[in-house]
């Protein structure tokens, strides 16, 4: 069992940890919306992953979208009660 300072600093630096990817994700975001050919360069790319076909970050798109929206929705927004922990 985890102790209870330990496991408080753990809660908040997994806070700190999404906040930042949540930022980087809206990045992301604004960045495929302002070049559609993103997706479609990286795949020519040599290197790139052969796995992926641009439908996935049409899906990865969409997820991000809807995590972000879930993350500014609510009054208060389900990122201030993140950010009050940071």
């Amino acid at each position: 069992m985890a102790q209870q300072p330990e496991w408080g600093t753990n809660a908040i630096n997994i806070c700190k940890t999404l906040i930042a990817a949540m930022q980087a994700a809206e990045g992301l975001l604004d960045q495929m919306a302002g070049d559609s050919t993103l997706a479609a360069g990286y795949l020519a790319a040599a290197g790139s992953r052969t796995d992926l076909v641009a439908a996935d970050f049409t899906n990865m798109n969409s997820a991000l979208t809807q995590m972000k929206f879930t993350f500014d929705s609510g009054t208060p927004t389900q990122k201030s009660y993140l950010y009050k922990m940071t």
